[in-house]
């Protein structure tokens, strides 16, 4: 018989033709070991974001692992894994580079975005940080100039034009001269060239590395 306190509910995320159901999230209790203060429920919804991104994208390949990891996420969440355990692990940071991803892009407009601040938001140390961004091949700091480039890239080409002075300060980069010098080495055009081609044309050769690409889900 079932205890009188047990909760076996479930939510359903949807996978296509496919639905895959996962344990619902109960409001934290007072005084429970599990309560979203440790940081937890933030992954979650992190990998939530990631997961509807995927889907939205058609990216098939990330869907499953994505679904794993909300899965044990939320089973952490609810007690039911020990946080200390090998695949809590796994998840756990799993979920705080897709967080750190998703903070890299809120706060991109700051110059002054570091390891350091985003350390500080997830409540790990600096190191930790550089290690997680390692997993997938780039740095932290490689990390963010390809989000400050992909948003510079989009901006460059709406209508109307807005002055590429306020493009490069809402993208983080400190100076006009560091925009200039930093675009120029991307793209092989400076910011004012590559306005000038076709918007569409423009926006089809940029390679995406918004907050929406999913990868490396098996961070080490």
């Amino acid at each position: 018989m079932r205890g009188k306190h047990e909760d076996h509910s479930t939510e359903t995320l949807a996978t296509g033709p496919a639905c895959v159901e996962i344990p619902a999230i109960e409001p934290a209790r007072h005084g429970s070991p599990t309560t979203s203060n440790r940081g937890w429920a933030p992954l979650l919804e992190a990998c939530l974001a990631d997961f509807k991104d995927a889907t939205e994208a058609g990216d098939t390949a990330c869907i499953p692992a994505l679904v794993k990891i909300v899965a044990d996420l939320a089973l952490i969440e609810r007690g039911a894994i020990r946080p200390g355990s090998r695949r809590a692990q796994q998840a756990l940071r799993v979920g705080r580079l897709s967080l750190a991803r998703r903070l890299i892009t809120r706060h991109l407009e700051k110059p002054a975005l570091s390891p350091g601040m985003i350390a500080e938001m997830l409540g790990v140390s600096i190191r930790y940080v550089h290690v997680l961004f390692e997993t997938t091949g780039a740095s932290f700091s490689q990390t963010v100039t390809a989000q400050r480039l992909s948003e510079s890239r989009r901006l460059l080409c709406e209508k109307p034009p807005r002055p590429i002075a306020d493009i490069a300060l809402s993208c983080g980069f400190g100076s006009l001269a560091t925009f200039y010098r930093i675009f120029s080495t991307s793209e092989g055009l400076t910011p004012g060239e590559f306005r000038g081609k076709s918007g569409t044309d423009a926006l089809a050769d940029a390679s995406p590395s918004g907050p929406g690409v999913v990868i490396h889900l098996t961070a080490k």
